[in-house]
C-alpha cells in the first residue's frame, strides 16, 4: 500500500483592525476585517462623532447582538442572523427605559410587539411578515383574546 501526503504550509488568516474616515477625516467606523470582508467586532459613528452603531460581523453580513444608538445614547438592541434582524428587538426612550419590544424574523416585524408607558406594558400588536395583524389596547384585552397566555410565552 503506498501512501502520499503532501503537507502544505500553513499560512494564518490575517485579520487587520482598520478605521475609515470621511473625505473630512472624521472617524465613521472602525473594526476588524479578514480577507476584505468586515469580520469581528465593529463601531459606526454618526456626523457629530457619537456611536451610532456597534455589533459583529460574520463574513461581511451582521450576525449576533447590536446596539443602535441616538446622539450616544442607546436606541435599540437586538440580534441579527445573515444580515437579517431576528429574534427579540428592544427599543428606549432617550431617558434609557424601555418603550417597544418586538420580535422579528428574516428581517421582518414576525410575533408580537410590546408597547409600554413607565415601564408598564401598555399595548400589544401581533405582526406577521411585516404586516399587523392584530392590536390590544391593554394586557387583560389581548389575555382575553388569548386564554392561557403568559408572558413566559414572550421571552
Amino acid at each position: 500500500m503506498l501512501c502520499v501526503s503532501t503537507l502544505l504550509p500553513f499560512v494564518p488568516i490575517q485579520k487587520e483592525y482598520v478605521k475609515q474616515v470621511d473625505d473630512n477625516g472624521n472617524l465613521v467606523s472602525e473594526g476588524w476585517m479578514r480577507d476584505g470582508a468586515k469580520d469581528g467586532y465593529w463601531k459606526f459613528y454618526d456626523q457629530q462623532q457619537h456611536l451610532s452603531m456597534s455589533g459583529h460581523f460574520i463574513n461581511d453580513q451582521k450576525a449576533g447582538y447590536w446596539h443602535e444608538y441616538q446622539s450616544g445614547m442607546i436606541s435599540s438592541e437586538g440580534h441579527y442572523t445573515n444580515d437579517l434582524k431576528t429574534d427579540w428587538w428592544t427599543c428606549h426612550n432617550k431617558k434609557g427605559y424601555r418603550t417597544i419590544k418586538k420580535q422579528f424574523k428574516n428581517g421582518l416585524q414576525h410575533g408580537y410587539a410590546l408597547y409600554y408607558k413607565k415601564s408598564s406594558l401598555s399595548m400589544v400588536q401581533e405582526y406577521a411578515s411585516g404586516k399587523k395583524v392584530g392590536a390590544w389596547t391593554s394586557y387583560f384585552k389581548f389575555k382575553k383574546d388569548h386564554p392561557g397566555f403568559s408572558m413566559k410565552d414572550l421571552r
